[in-house]
């Protein structure tokens, strides 16, 4: 009987390290491991919350945890999608080293100062991790043609959202604040954001802002 809880491998730290070790082998050259893992501690520590909830050094401690249960009890012990992809992403090495080799890299990321957004600018989906409801707004407001223009998307939207505004409202608005921000230049906005959400500009994240504190000041 297997007695760890699937999710523990399947969800959560441990697959995102496999998984950016496993997106590193799949791009034959094109990203860096290393790159890669500065992106997701600088993702995991973005927020104060999740750094209280799940330090990197906790991370690293799974990550060897789990190497010393695949040296114990061997592949068929994890779930079958884990072992796949960590199958994959360890490019001939045995999957325990794979997996200390990996925390080993992060406890090292970790004493690093923070990688700066010149230097390393956001991923795809490091964005989609930081910014999901800038995402949501794009794919399901103001990508489909339906509306003329950005002013009309956000004036629908809010229609439609009310009166749950408060379930939904406040973290479309920080998510456009953090932006705004972050990258005040429009250079760092383009490099950084609008490429992977291209309806964001600075004045789209302003009108936005502005639409939904108009309607909460009004409307509540």
């Amino acid at each position: 009987m297997i007695s760890h809880t699937g999710s523990l491998f399947n969800d959560g730290p441990v697959r995102r390290v496999v998984e950016t070790a496993l997106r590193v082998q799949r791009s034959r050259g094109a990203l860096d491991l290393g790159d890669e893992l500065r992106r997701f501690v600088r993702t995991m520590c973005a927020a104060d919350s999740s750094r209280w909830l799940v330090p990197v050094a906790s991370v690293a401690a799974l990550l060897d945890h789990t190497a010393d249960l695949l040296r114990s009890k061997g592949p068929g012990f994890f779930p079958r999608t884990f072992a796949e992809r960590l199958d994959e992403a360890r490019d001939g090495v045995p999957g325990d080293d794979c997996l200390r080799t990996l925390a080993g890299l992060l406890r090292a990321v970790d004493q690093e100062p923070e990688a700066g957004y010149a230097d390393l600018p956001l991923a795809d989906w490091e964005v989609a991790a930081r910014f999901p409801e800038l995402v949501g707004f794009g794919a399901n407001w103001a990508y489909g043609g339906e509306y003329s223009s950005l002013s009309d998307a956000v004036a629908a939207f809010v229609e439609a959202e009310h009166p749950f505004c408060s379930e939904t409202f406040p973290r479309l608005v920080a998510d456009a604040q953090a932006v705004l921000v972050a990258f005040p230049e429009p250079a760092a906005l383009s490099a950084n954001v609008t490429r992977w959400i291209p309806w964001v500009s600075h004045d789209a994240l302003r009108e936005v802002i502005r639409t939904i504190d108009g309607h909460m000041r009004t409307g509540h």
